[in-house]
This record gives C-alpha cells, structure tokens and sequence, in this order.
C-alpha cells in the first residue's frame, strides 16, 4: 500500500482531489459483500445508485482529497460478459477490443465458467480459474507454464521457509510485544529459490513465445531481478528483523501476549 499512497499522494498535491475508479462488484466473495455493507455512502450517494464513494481507508493525508467511484457495484456476471463480448467493441461504444478477453475466458460460455481475472497463481484463491480456462485455448496454450507460481507460493508459505519472532520480544517500555512468535519474512536461500524459479517460470514461456510467435511476458524485467539480488546479497530485512530469528518450523514453547506459555514437549529432543 506505501508505494501506491505515495503516487496517490504526488498526484493530490497536483490536482487538489483524485477521484479511483474501481470494479469492485457485489456477489465476488462473502467478504468483499460484506465490506461494502460496512461501508457508508459519501456526499449524499445512496447504494441504490449501483455506486459508492469512500475514502482510501488508512491513506495518510488523503482521507478528505481521494474519493473511489464503484460504477459496477450492482452488475451482475451476465452483465460483464455481455458488456465484453458485444456492446464495448462496438464504435458507438468506444470500439474496445474486449471481445477477446471473453473469448479467452470461455468464449460464448465464459458467463458458465465466471472465471475472474485477477493475479496469476493468486495464493488466497482455492483454484485458478482464469489461468486454467485460458491455457486451454490453442492461442494460449503456451501460457502453461504459469500454473507452476501457484504451487511456488504456497512453498513460500511454509514455515520451514520463514523466520519466526523468539519469545519474549519486548517494547521499548518493557512490556511483551504483540503477536509472540509470529511467522515473518522469508529466509535468504528460500528468496533465492523462488527468484530463480519465477525466472525459470518466465523463460519457459518466452521461450516457447518467440518460437511460435506470441506476446512474451514480464514477471520479473532485469532491473528488478538486480534490485532484488542487490538486497539479497545486501541481507536487507524487514523492520524489526533482524535474520538471527530462529526458523519457524523449530519447535518451540508458545508464549501468548499475556505472558502465558504453552510447553511443546519437543523442545529439546
């Protein structure tokens, strides 16, 4: 979120007010739905309206300068496609080329498969419906590759992959910290790794691209493979770590941030 409300930022200091435009639809998930419940109307608009407006939420100093604009908020899954398939490439409509995202993600029975676009191999999805619709397109196909991120992530995720917090980490004051052992960063050799699978992922693809002669990706670009090395051999982590913190799979007695302890009886042995 930082770099973006720094852009966000920049941009209100020149324009005075930023108004977002989002897709944001109701009936995408249980806790998106209940988001939008929560959240209240600003400057008189009503939910009714098929829109709201609200400010970014924890954006420092831009609270009262950016509004975001949910024009979708009530369209239903048959409404995009219809949308995307045959009023948005028309010219009275703009003459958008939108009708190939919906041949991608099924074609006249994408409105069926409801394949949501959204971040490849996302980790917080159950399954991959986009990626795994548009590969089966013969145009596509070259794309398969991708579905390796999904399986690197959840690696990423383990915890024999990860640092955790010791016990008894306390404040300034003295008091016990929040959050006593909690998982955090990933360890160098596990950054190493998945940089070196991403790159592996990515060449795979544009590999078999530039043989037949489609799009070439760009998950990670030279600039920032040196960017991430450069912090890697740097052993940059993040604030209030350090990189001496034991592994998160090592067994270890749990400390609440009561103070209290729960005793793992594998400690030692």
């Amino acid at each position: 979120m930082k770099p973006m409300e720094e852009a966000l930022n920049h941009l209100a200091n020149e324009s005075g007010k930023i108004l977002t435009i989002t897709g944001v639809r109701q009936g995408e998930s249980a806790i998106r739905d209940s988001r939008i419940i929560m959240s209240c109307g600003k400057d008189g608009a009503e939910c009714g309206q098929g829109w709201f407006q609200e400010a970014l939420p924890n954006a420092k100093g831009l609270r009262n300068r950016i509004s975001t604009l949910a024009p979708l908020l009530h369209w239903r899954v048959c409404h995009i496609w219809e949308w995307l398939k045959h009023w948005a490439p028309s010219y009275e409509f703009g003459d958008w080329s939108t009708a190939a995202i919906a041949d991608a993600y099924g074609g006249d029975e994408a409105e069926e498969v409801n394949a949501r676009t959204g971040c490849i191999g996302c980790p917080l999805a159950q399954e991959d419906k986009a990626l795994a619709t548009v590969i089966q397109q013969p145009h596509w196909a070259y794309l398969k590759p991708l579905t390796g991120l999904k399986p690197l992530y959840e690696q990423l995720r383990l915890p024999g992959n990860r640092l955790r917090q010791p016990a008894g980490k306390t404040n300034k004051d003295g008091s016990l910290a929040a959050g006593q052992q909690r998982m955090g960063p990933l360890t160098m050799d596990a950054r190493l790794w998945a940089l070196d699978e991403v790159c592996r992922i990515q060449d795979q693809v544009n590999d078999q691209a530039m043989r037949t002669g489609r799009p070439v990706i760009d998950l990670l670009n030279d600039e920032e493979k040196r960017r991430i090395l450069q912090l890697i051999n740097a052993d940059t982590w993040p604030q209030d770590w350090s990189g001496t913190e034991p592994l998160a799979s090592e067994p270890h007695h749990k400390m609440f941030d009561d103070g209290a302890t729960l005793e793992d009886l594998f400690v030692g042995h």
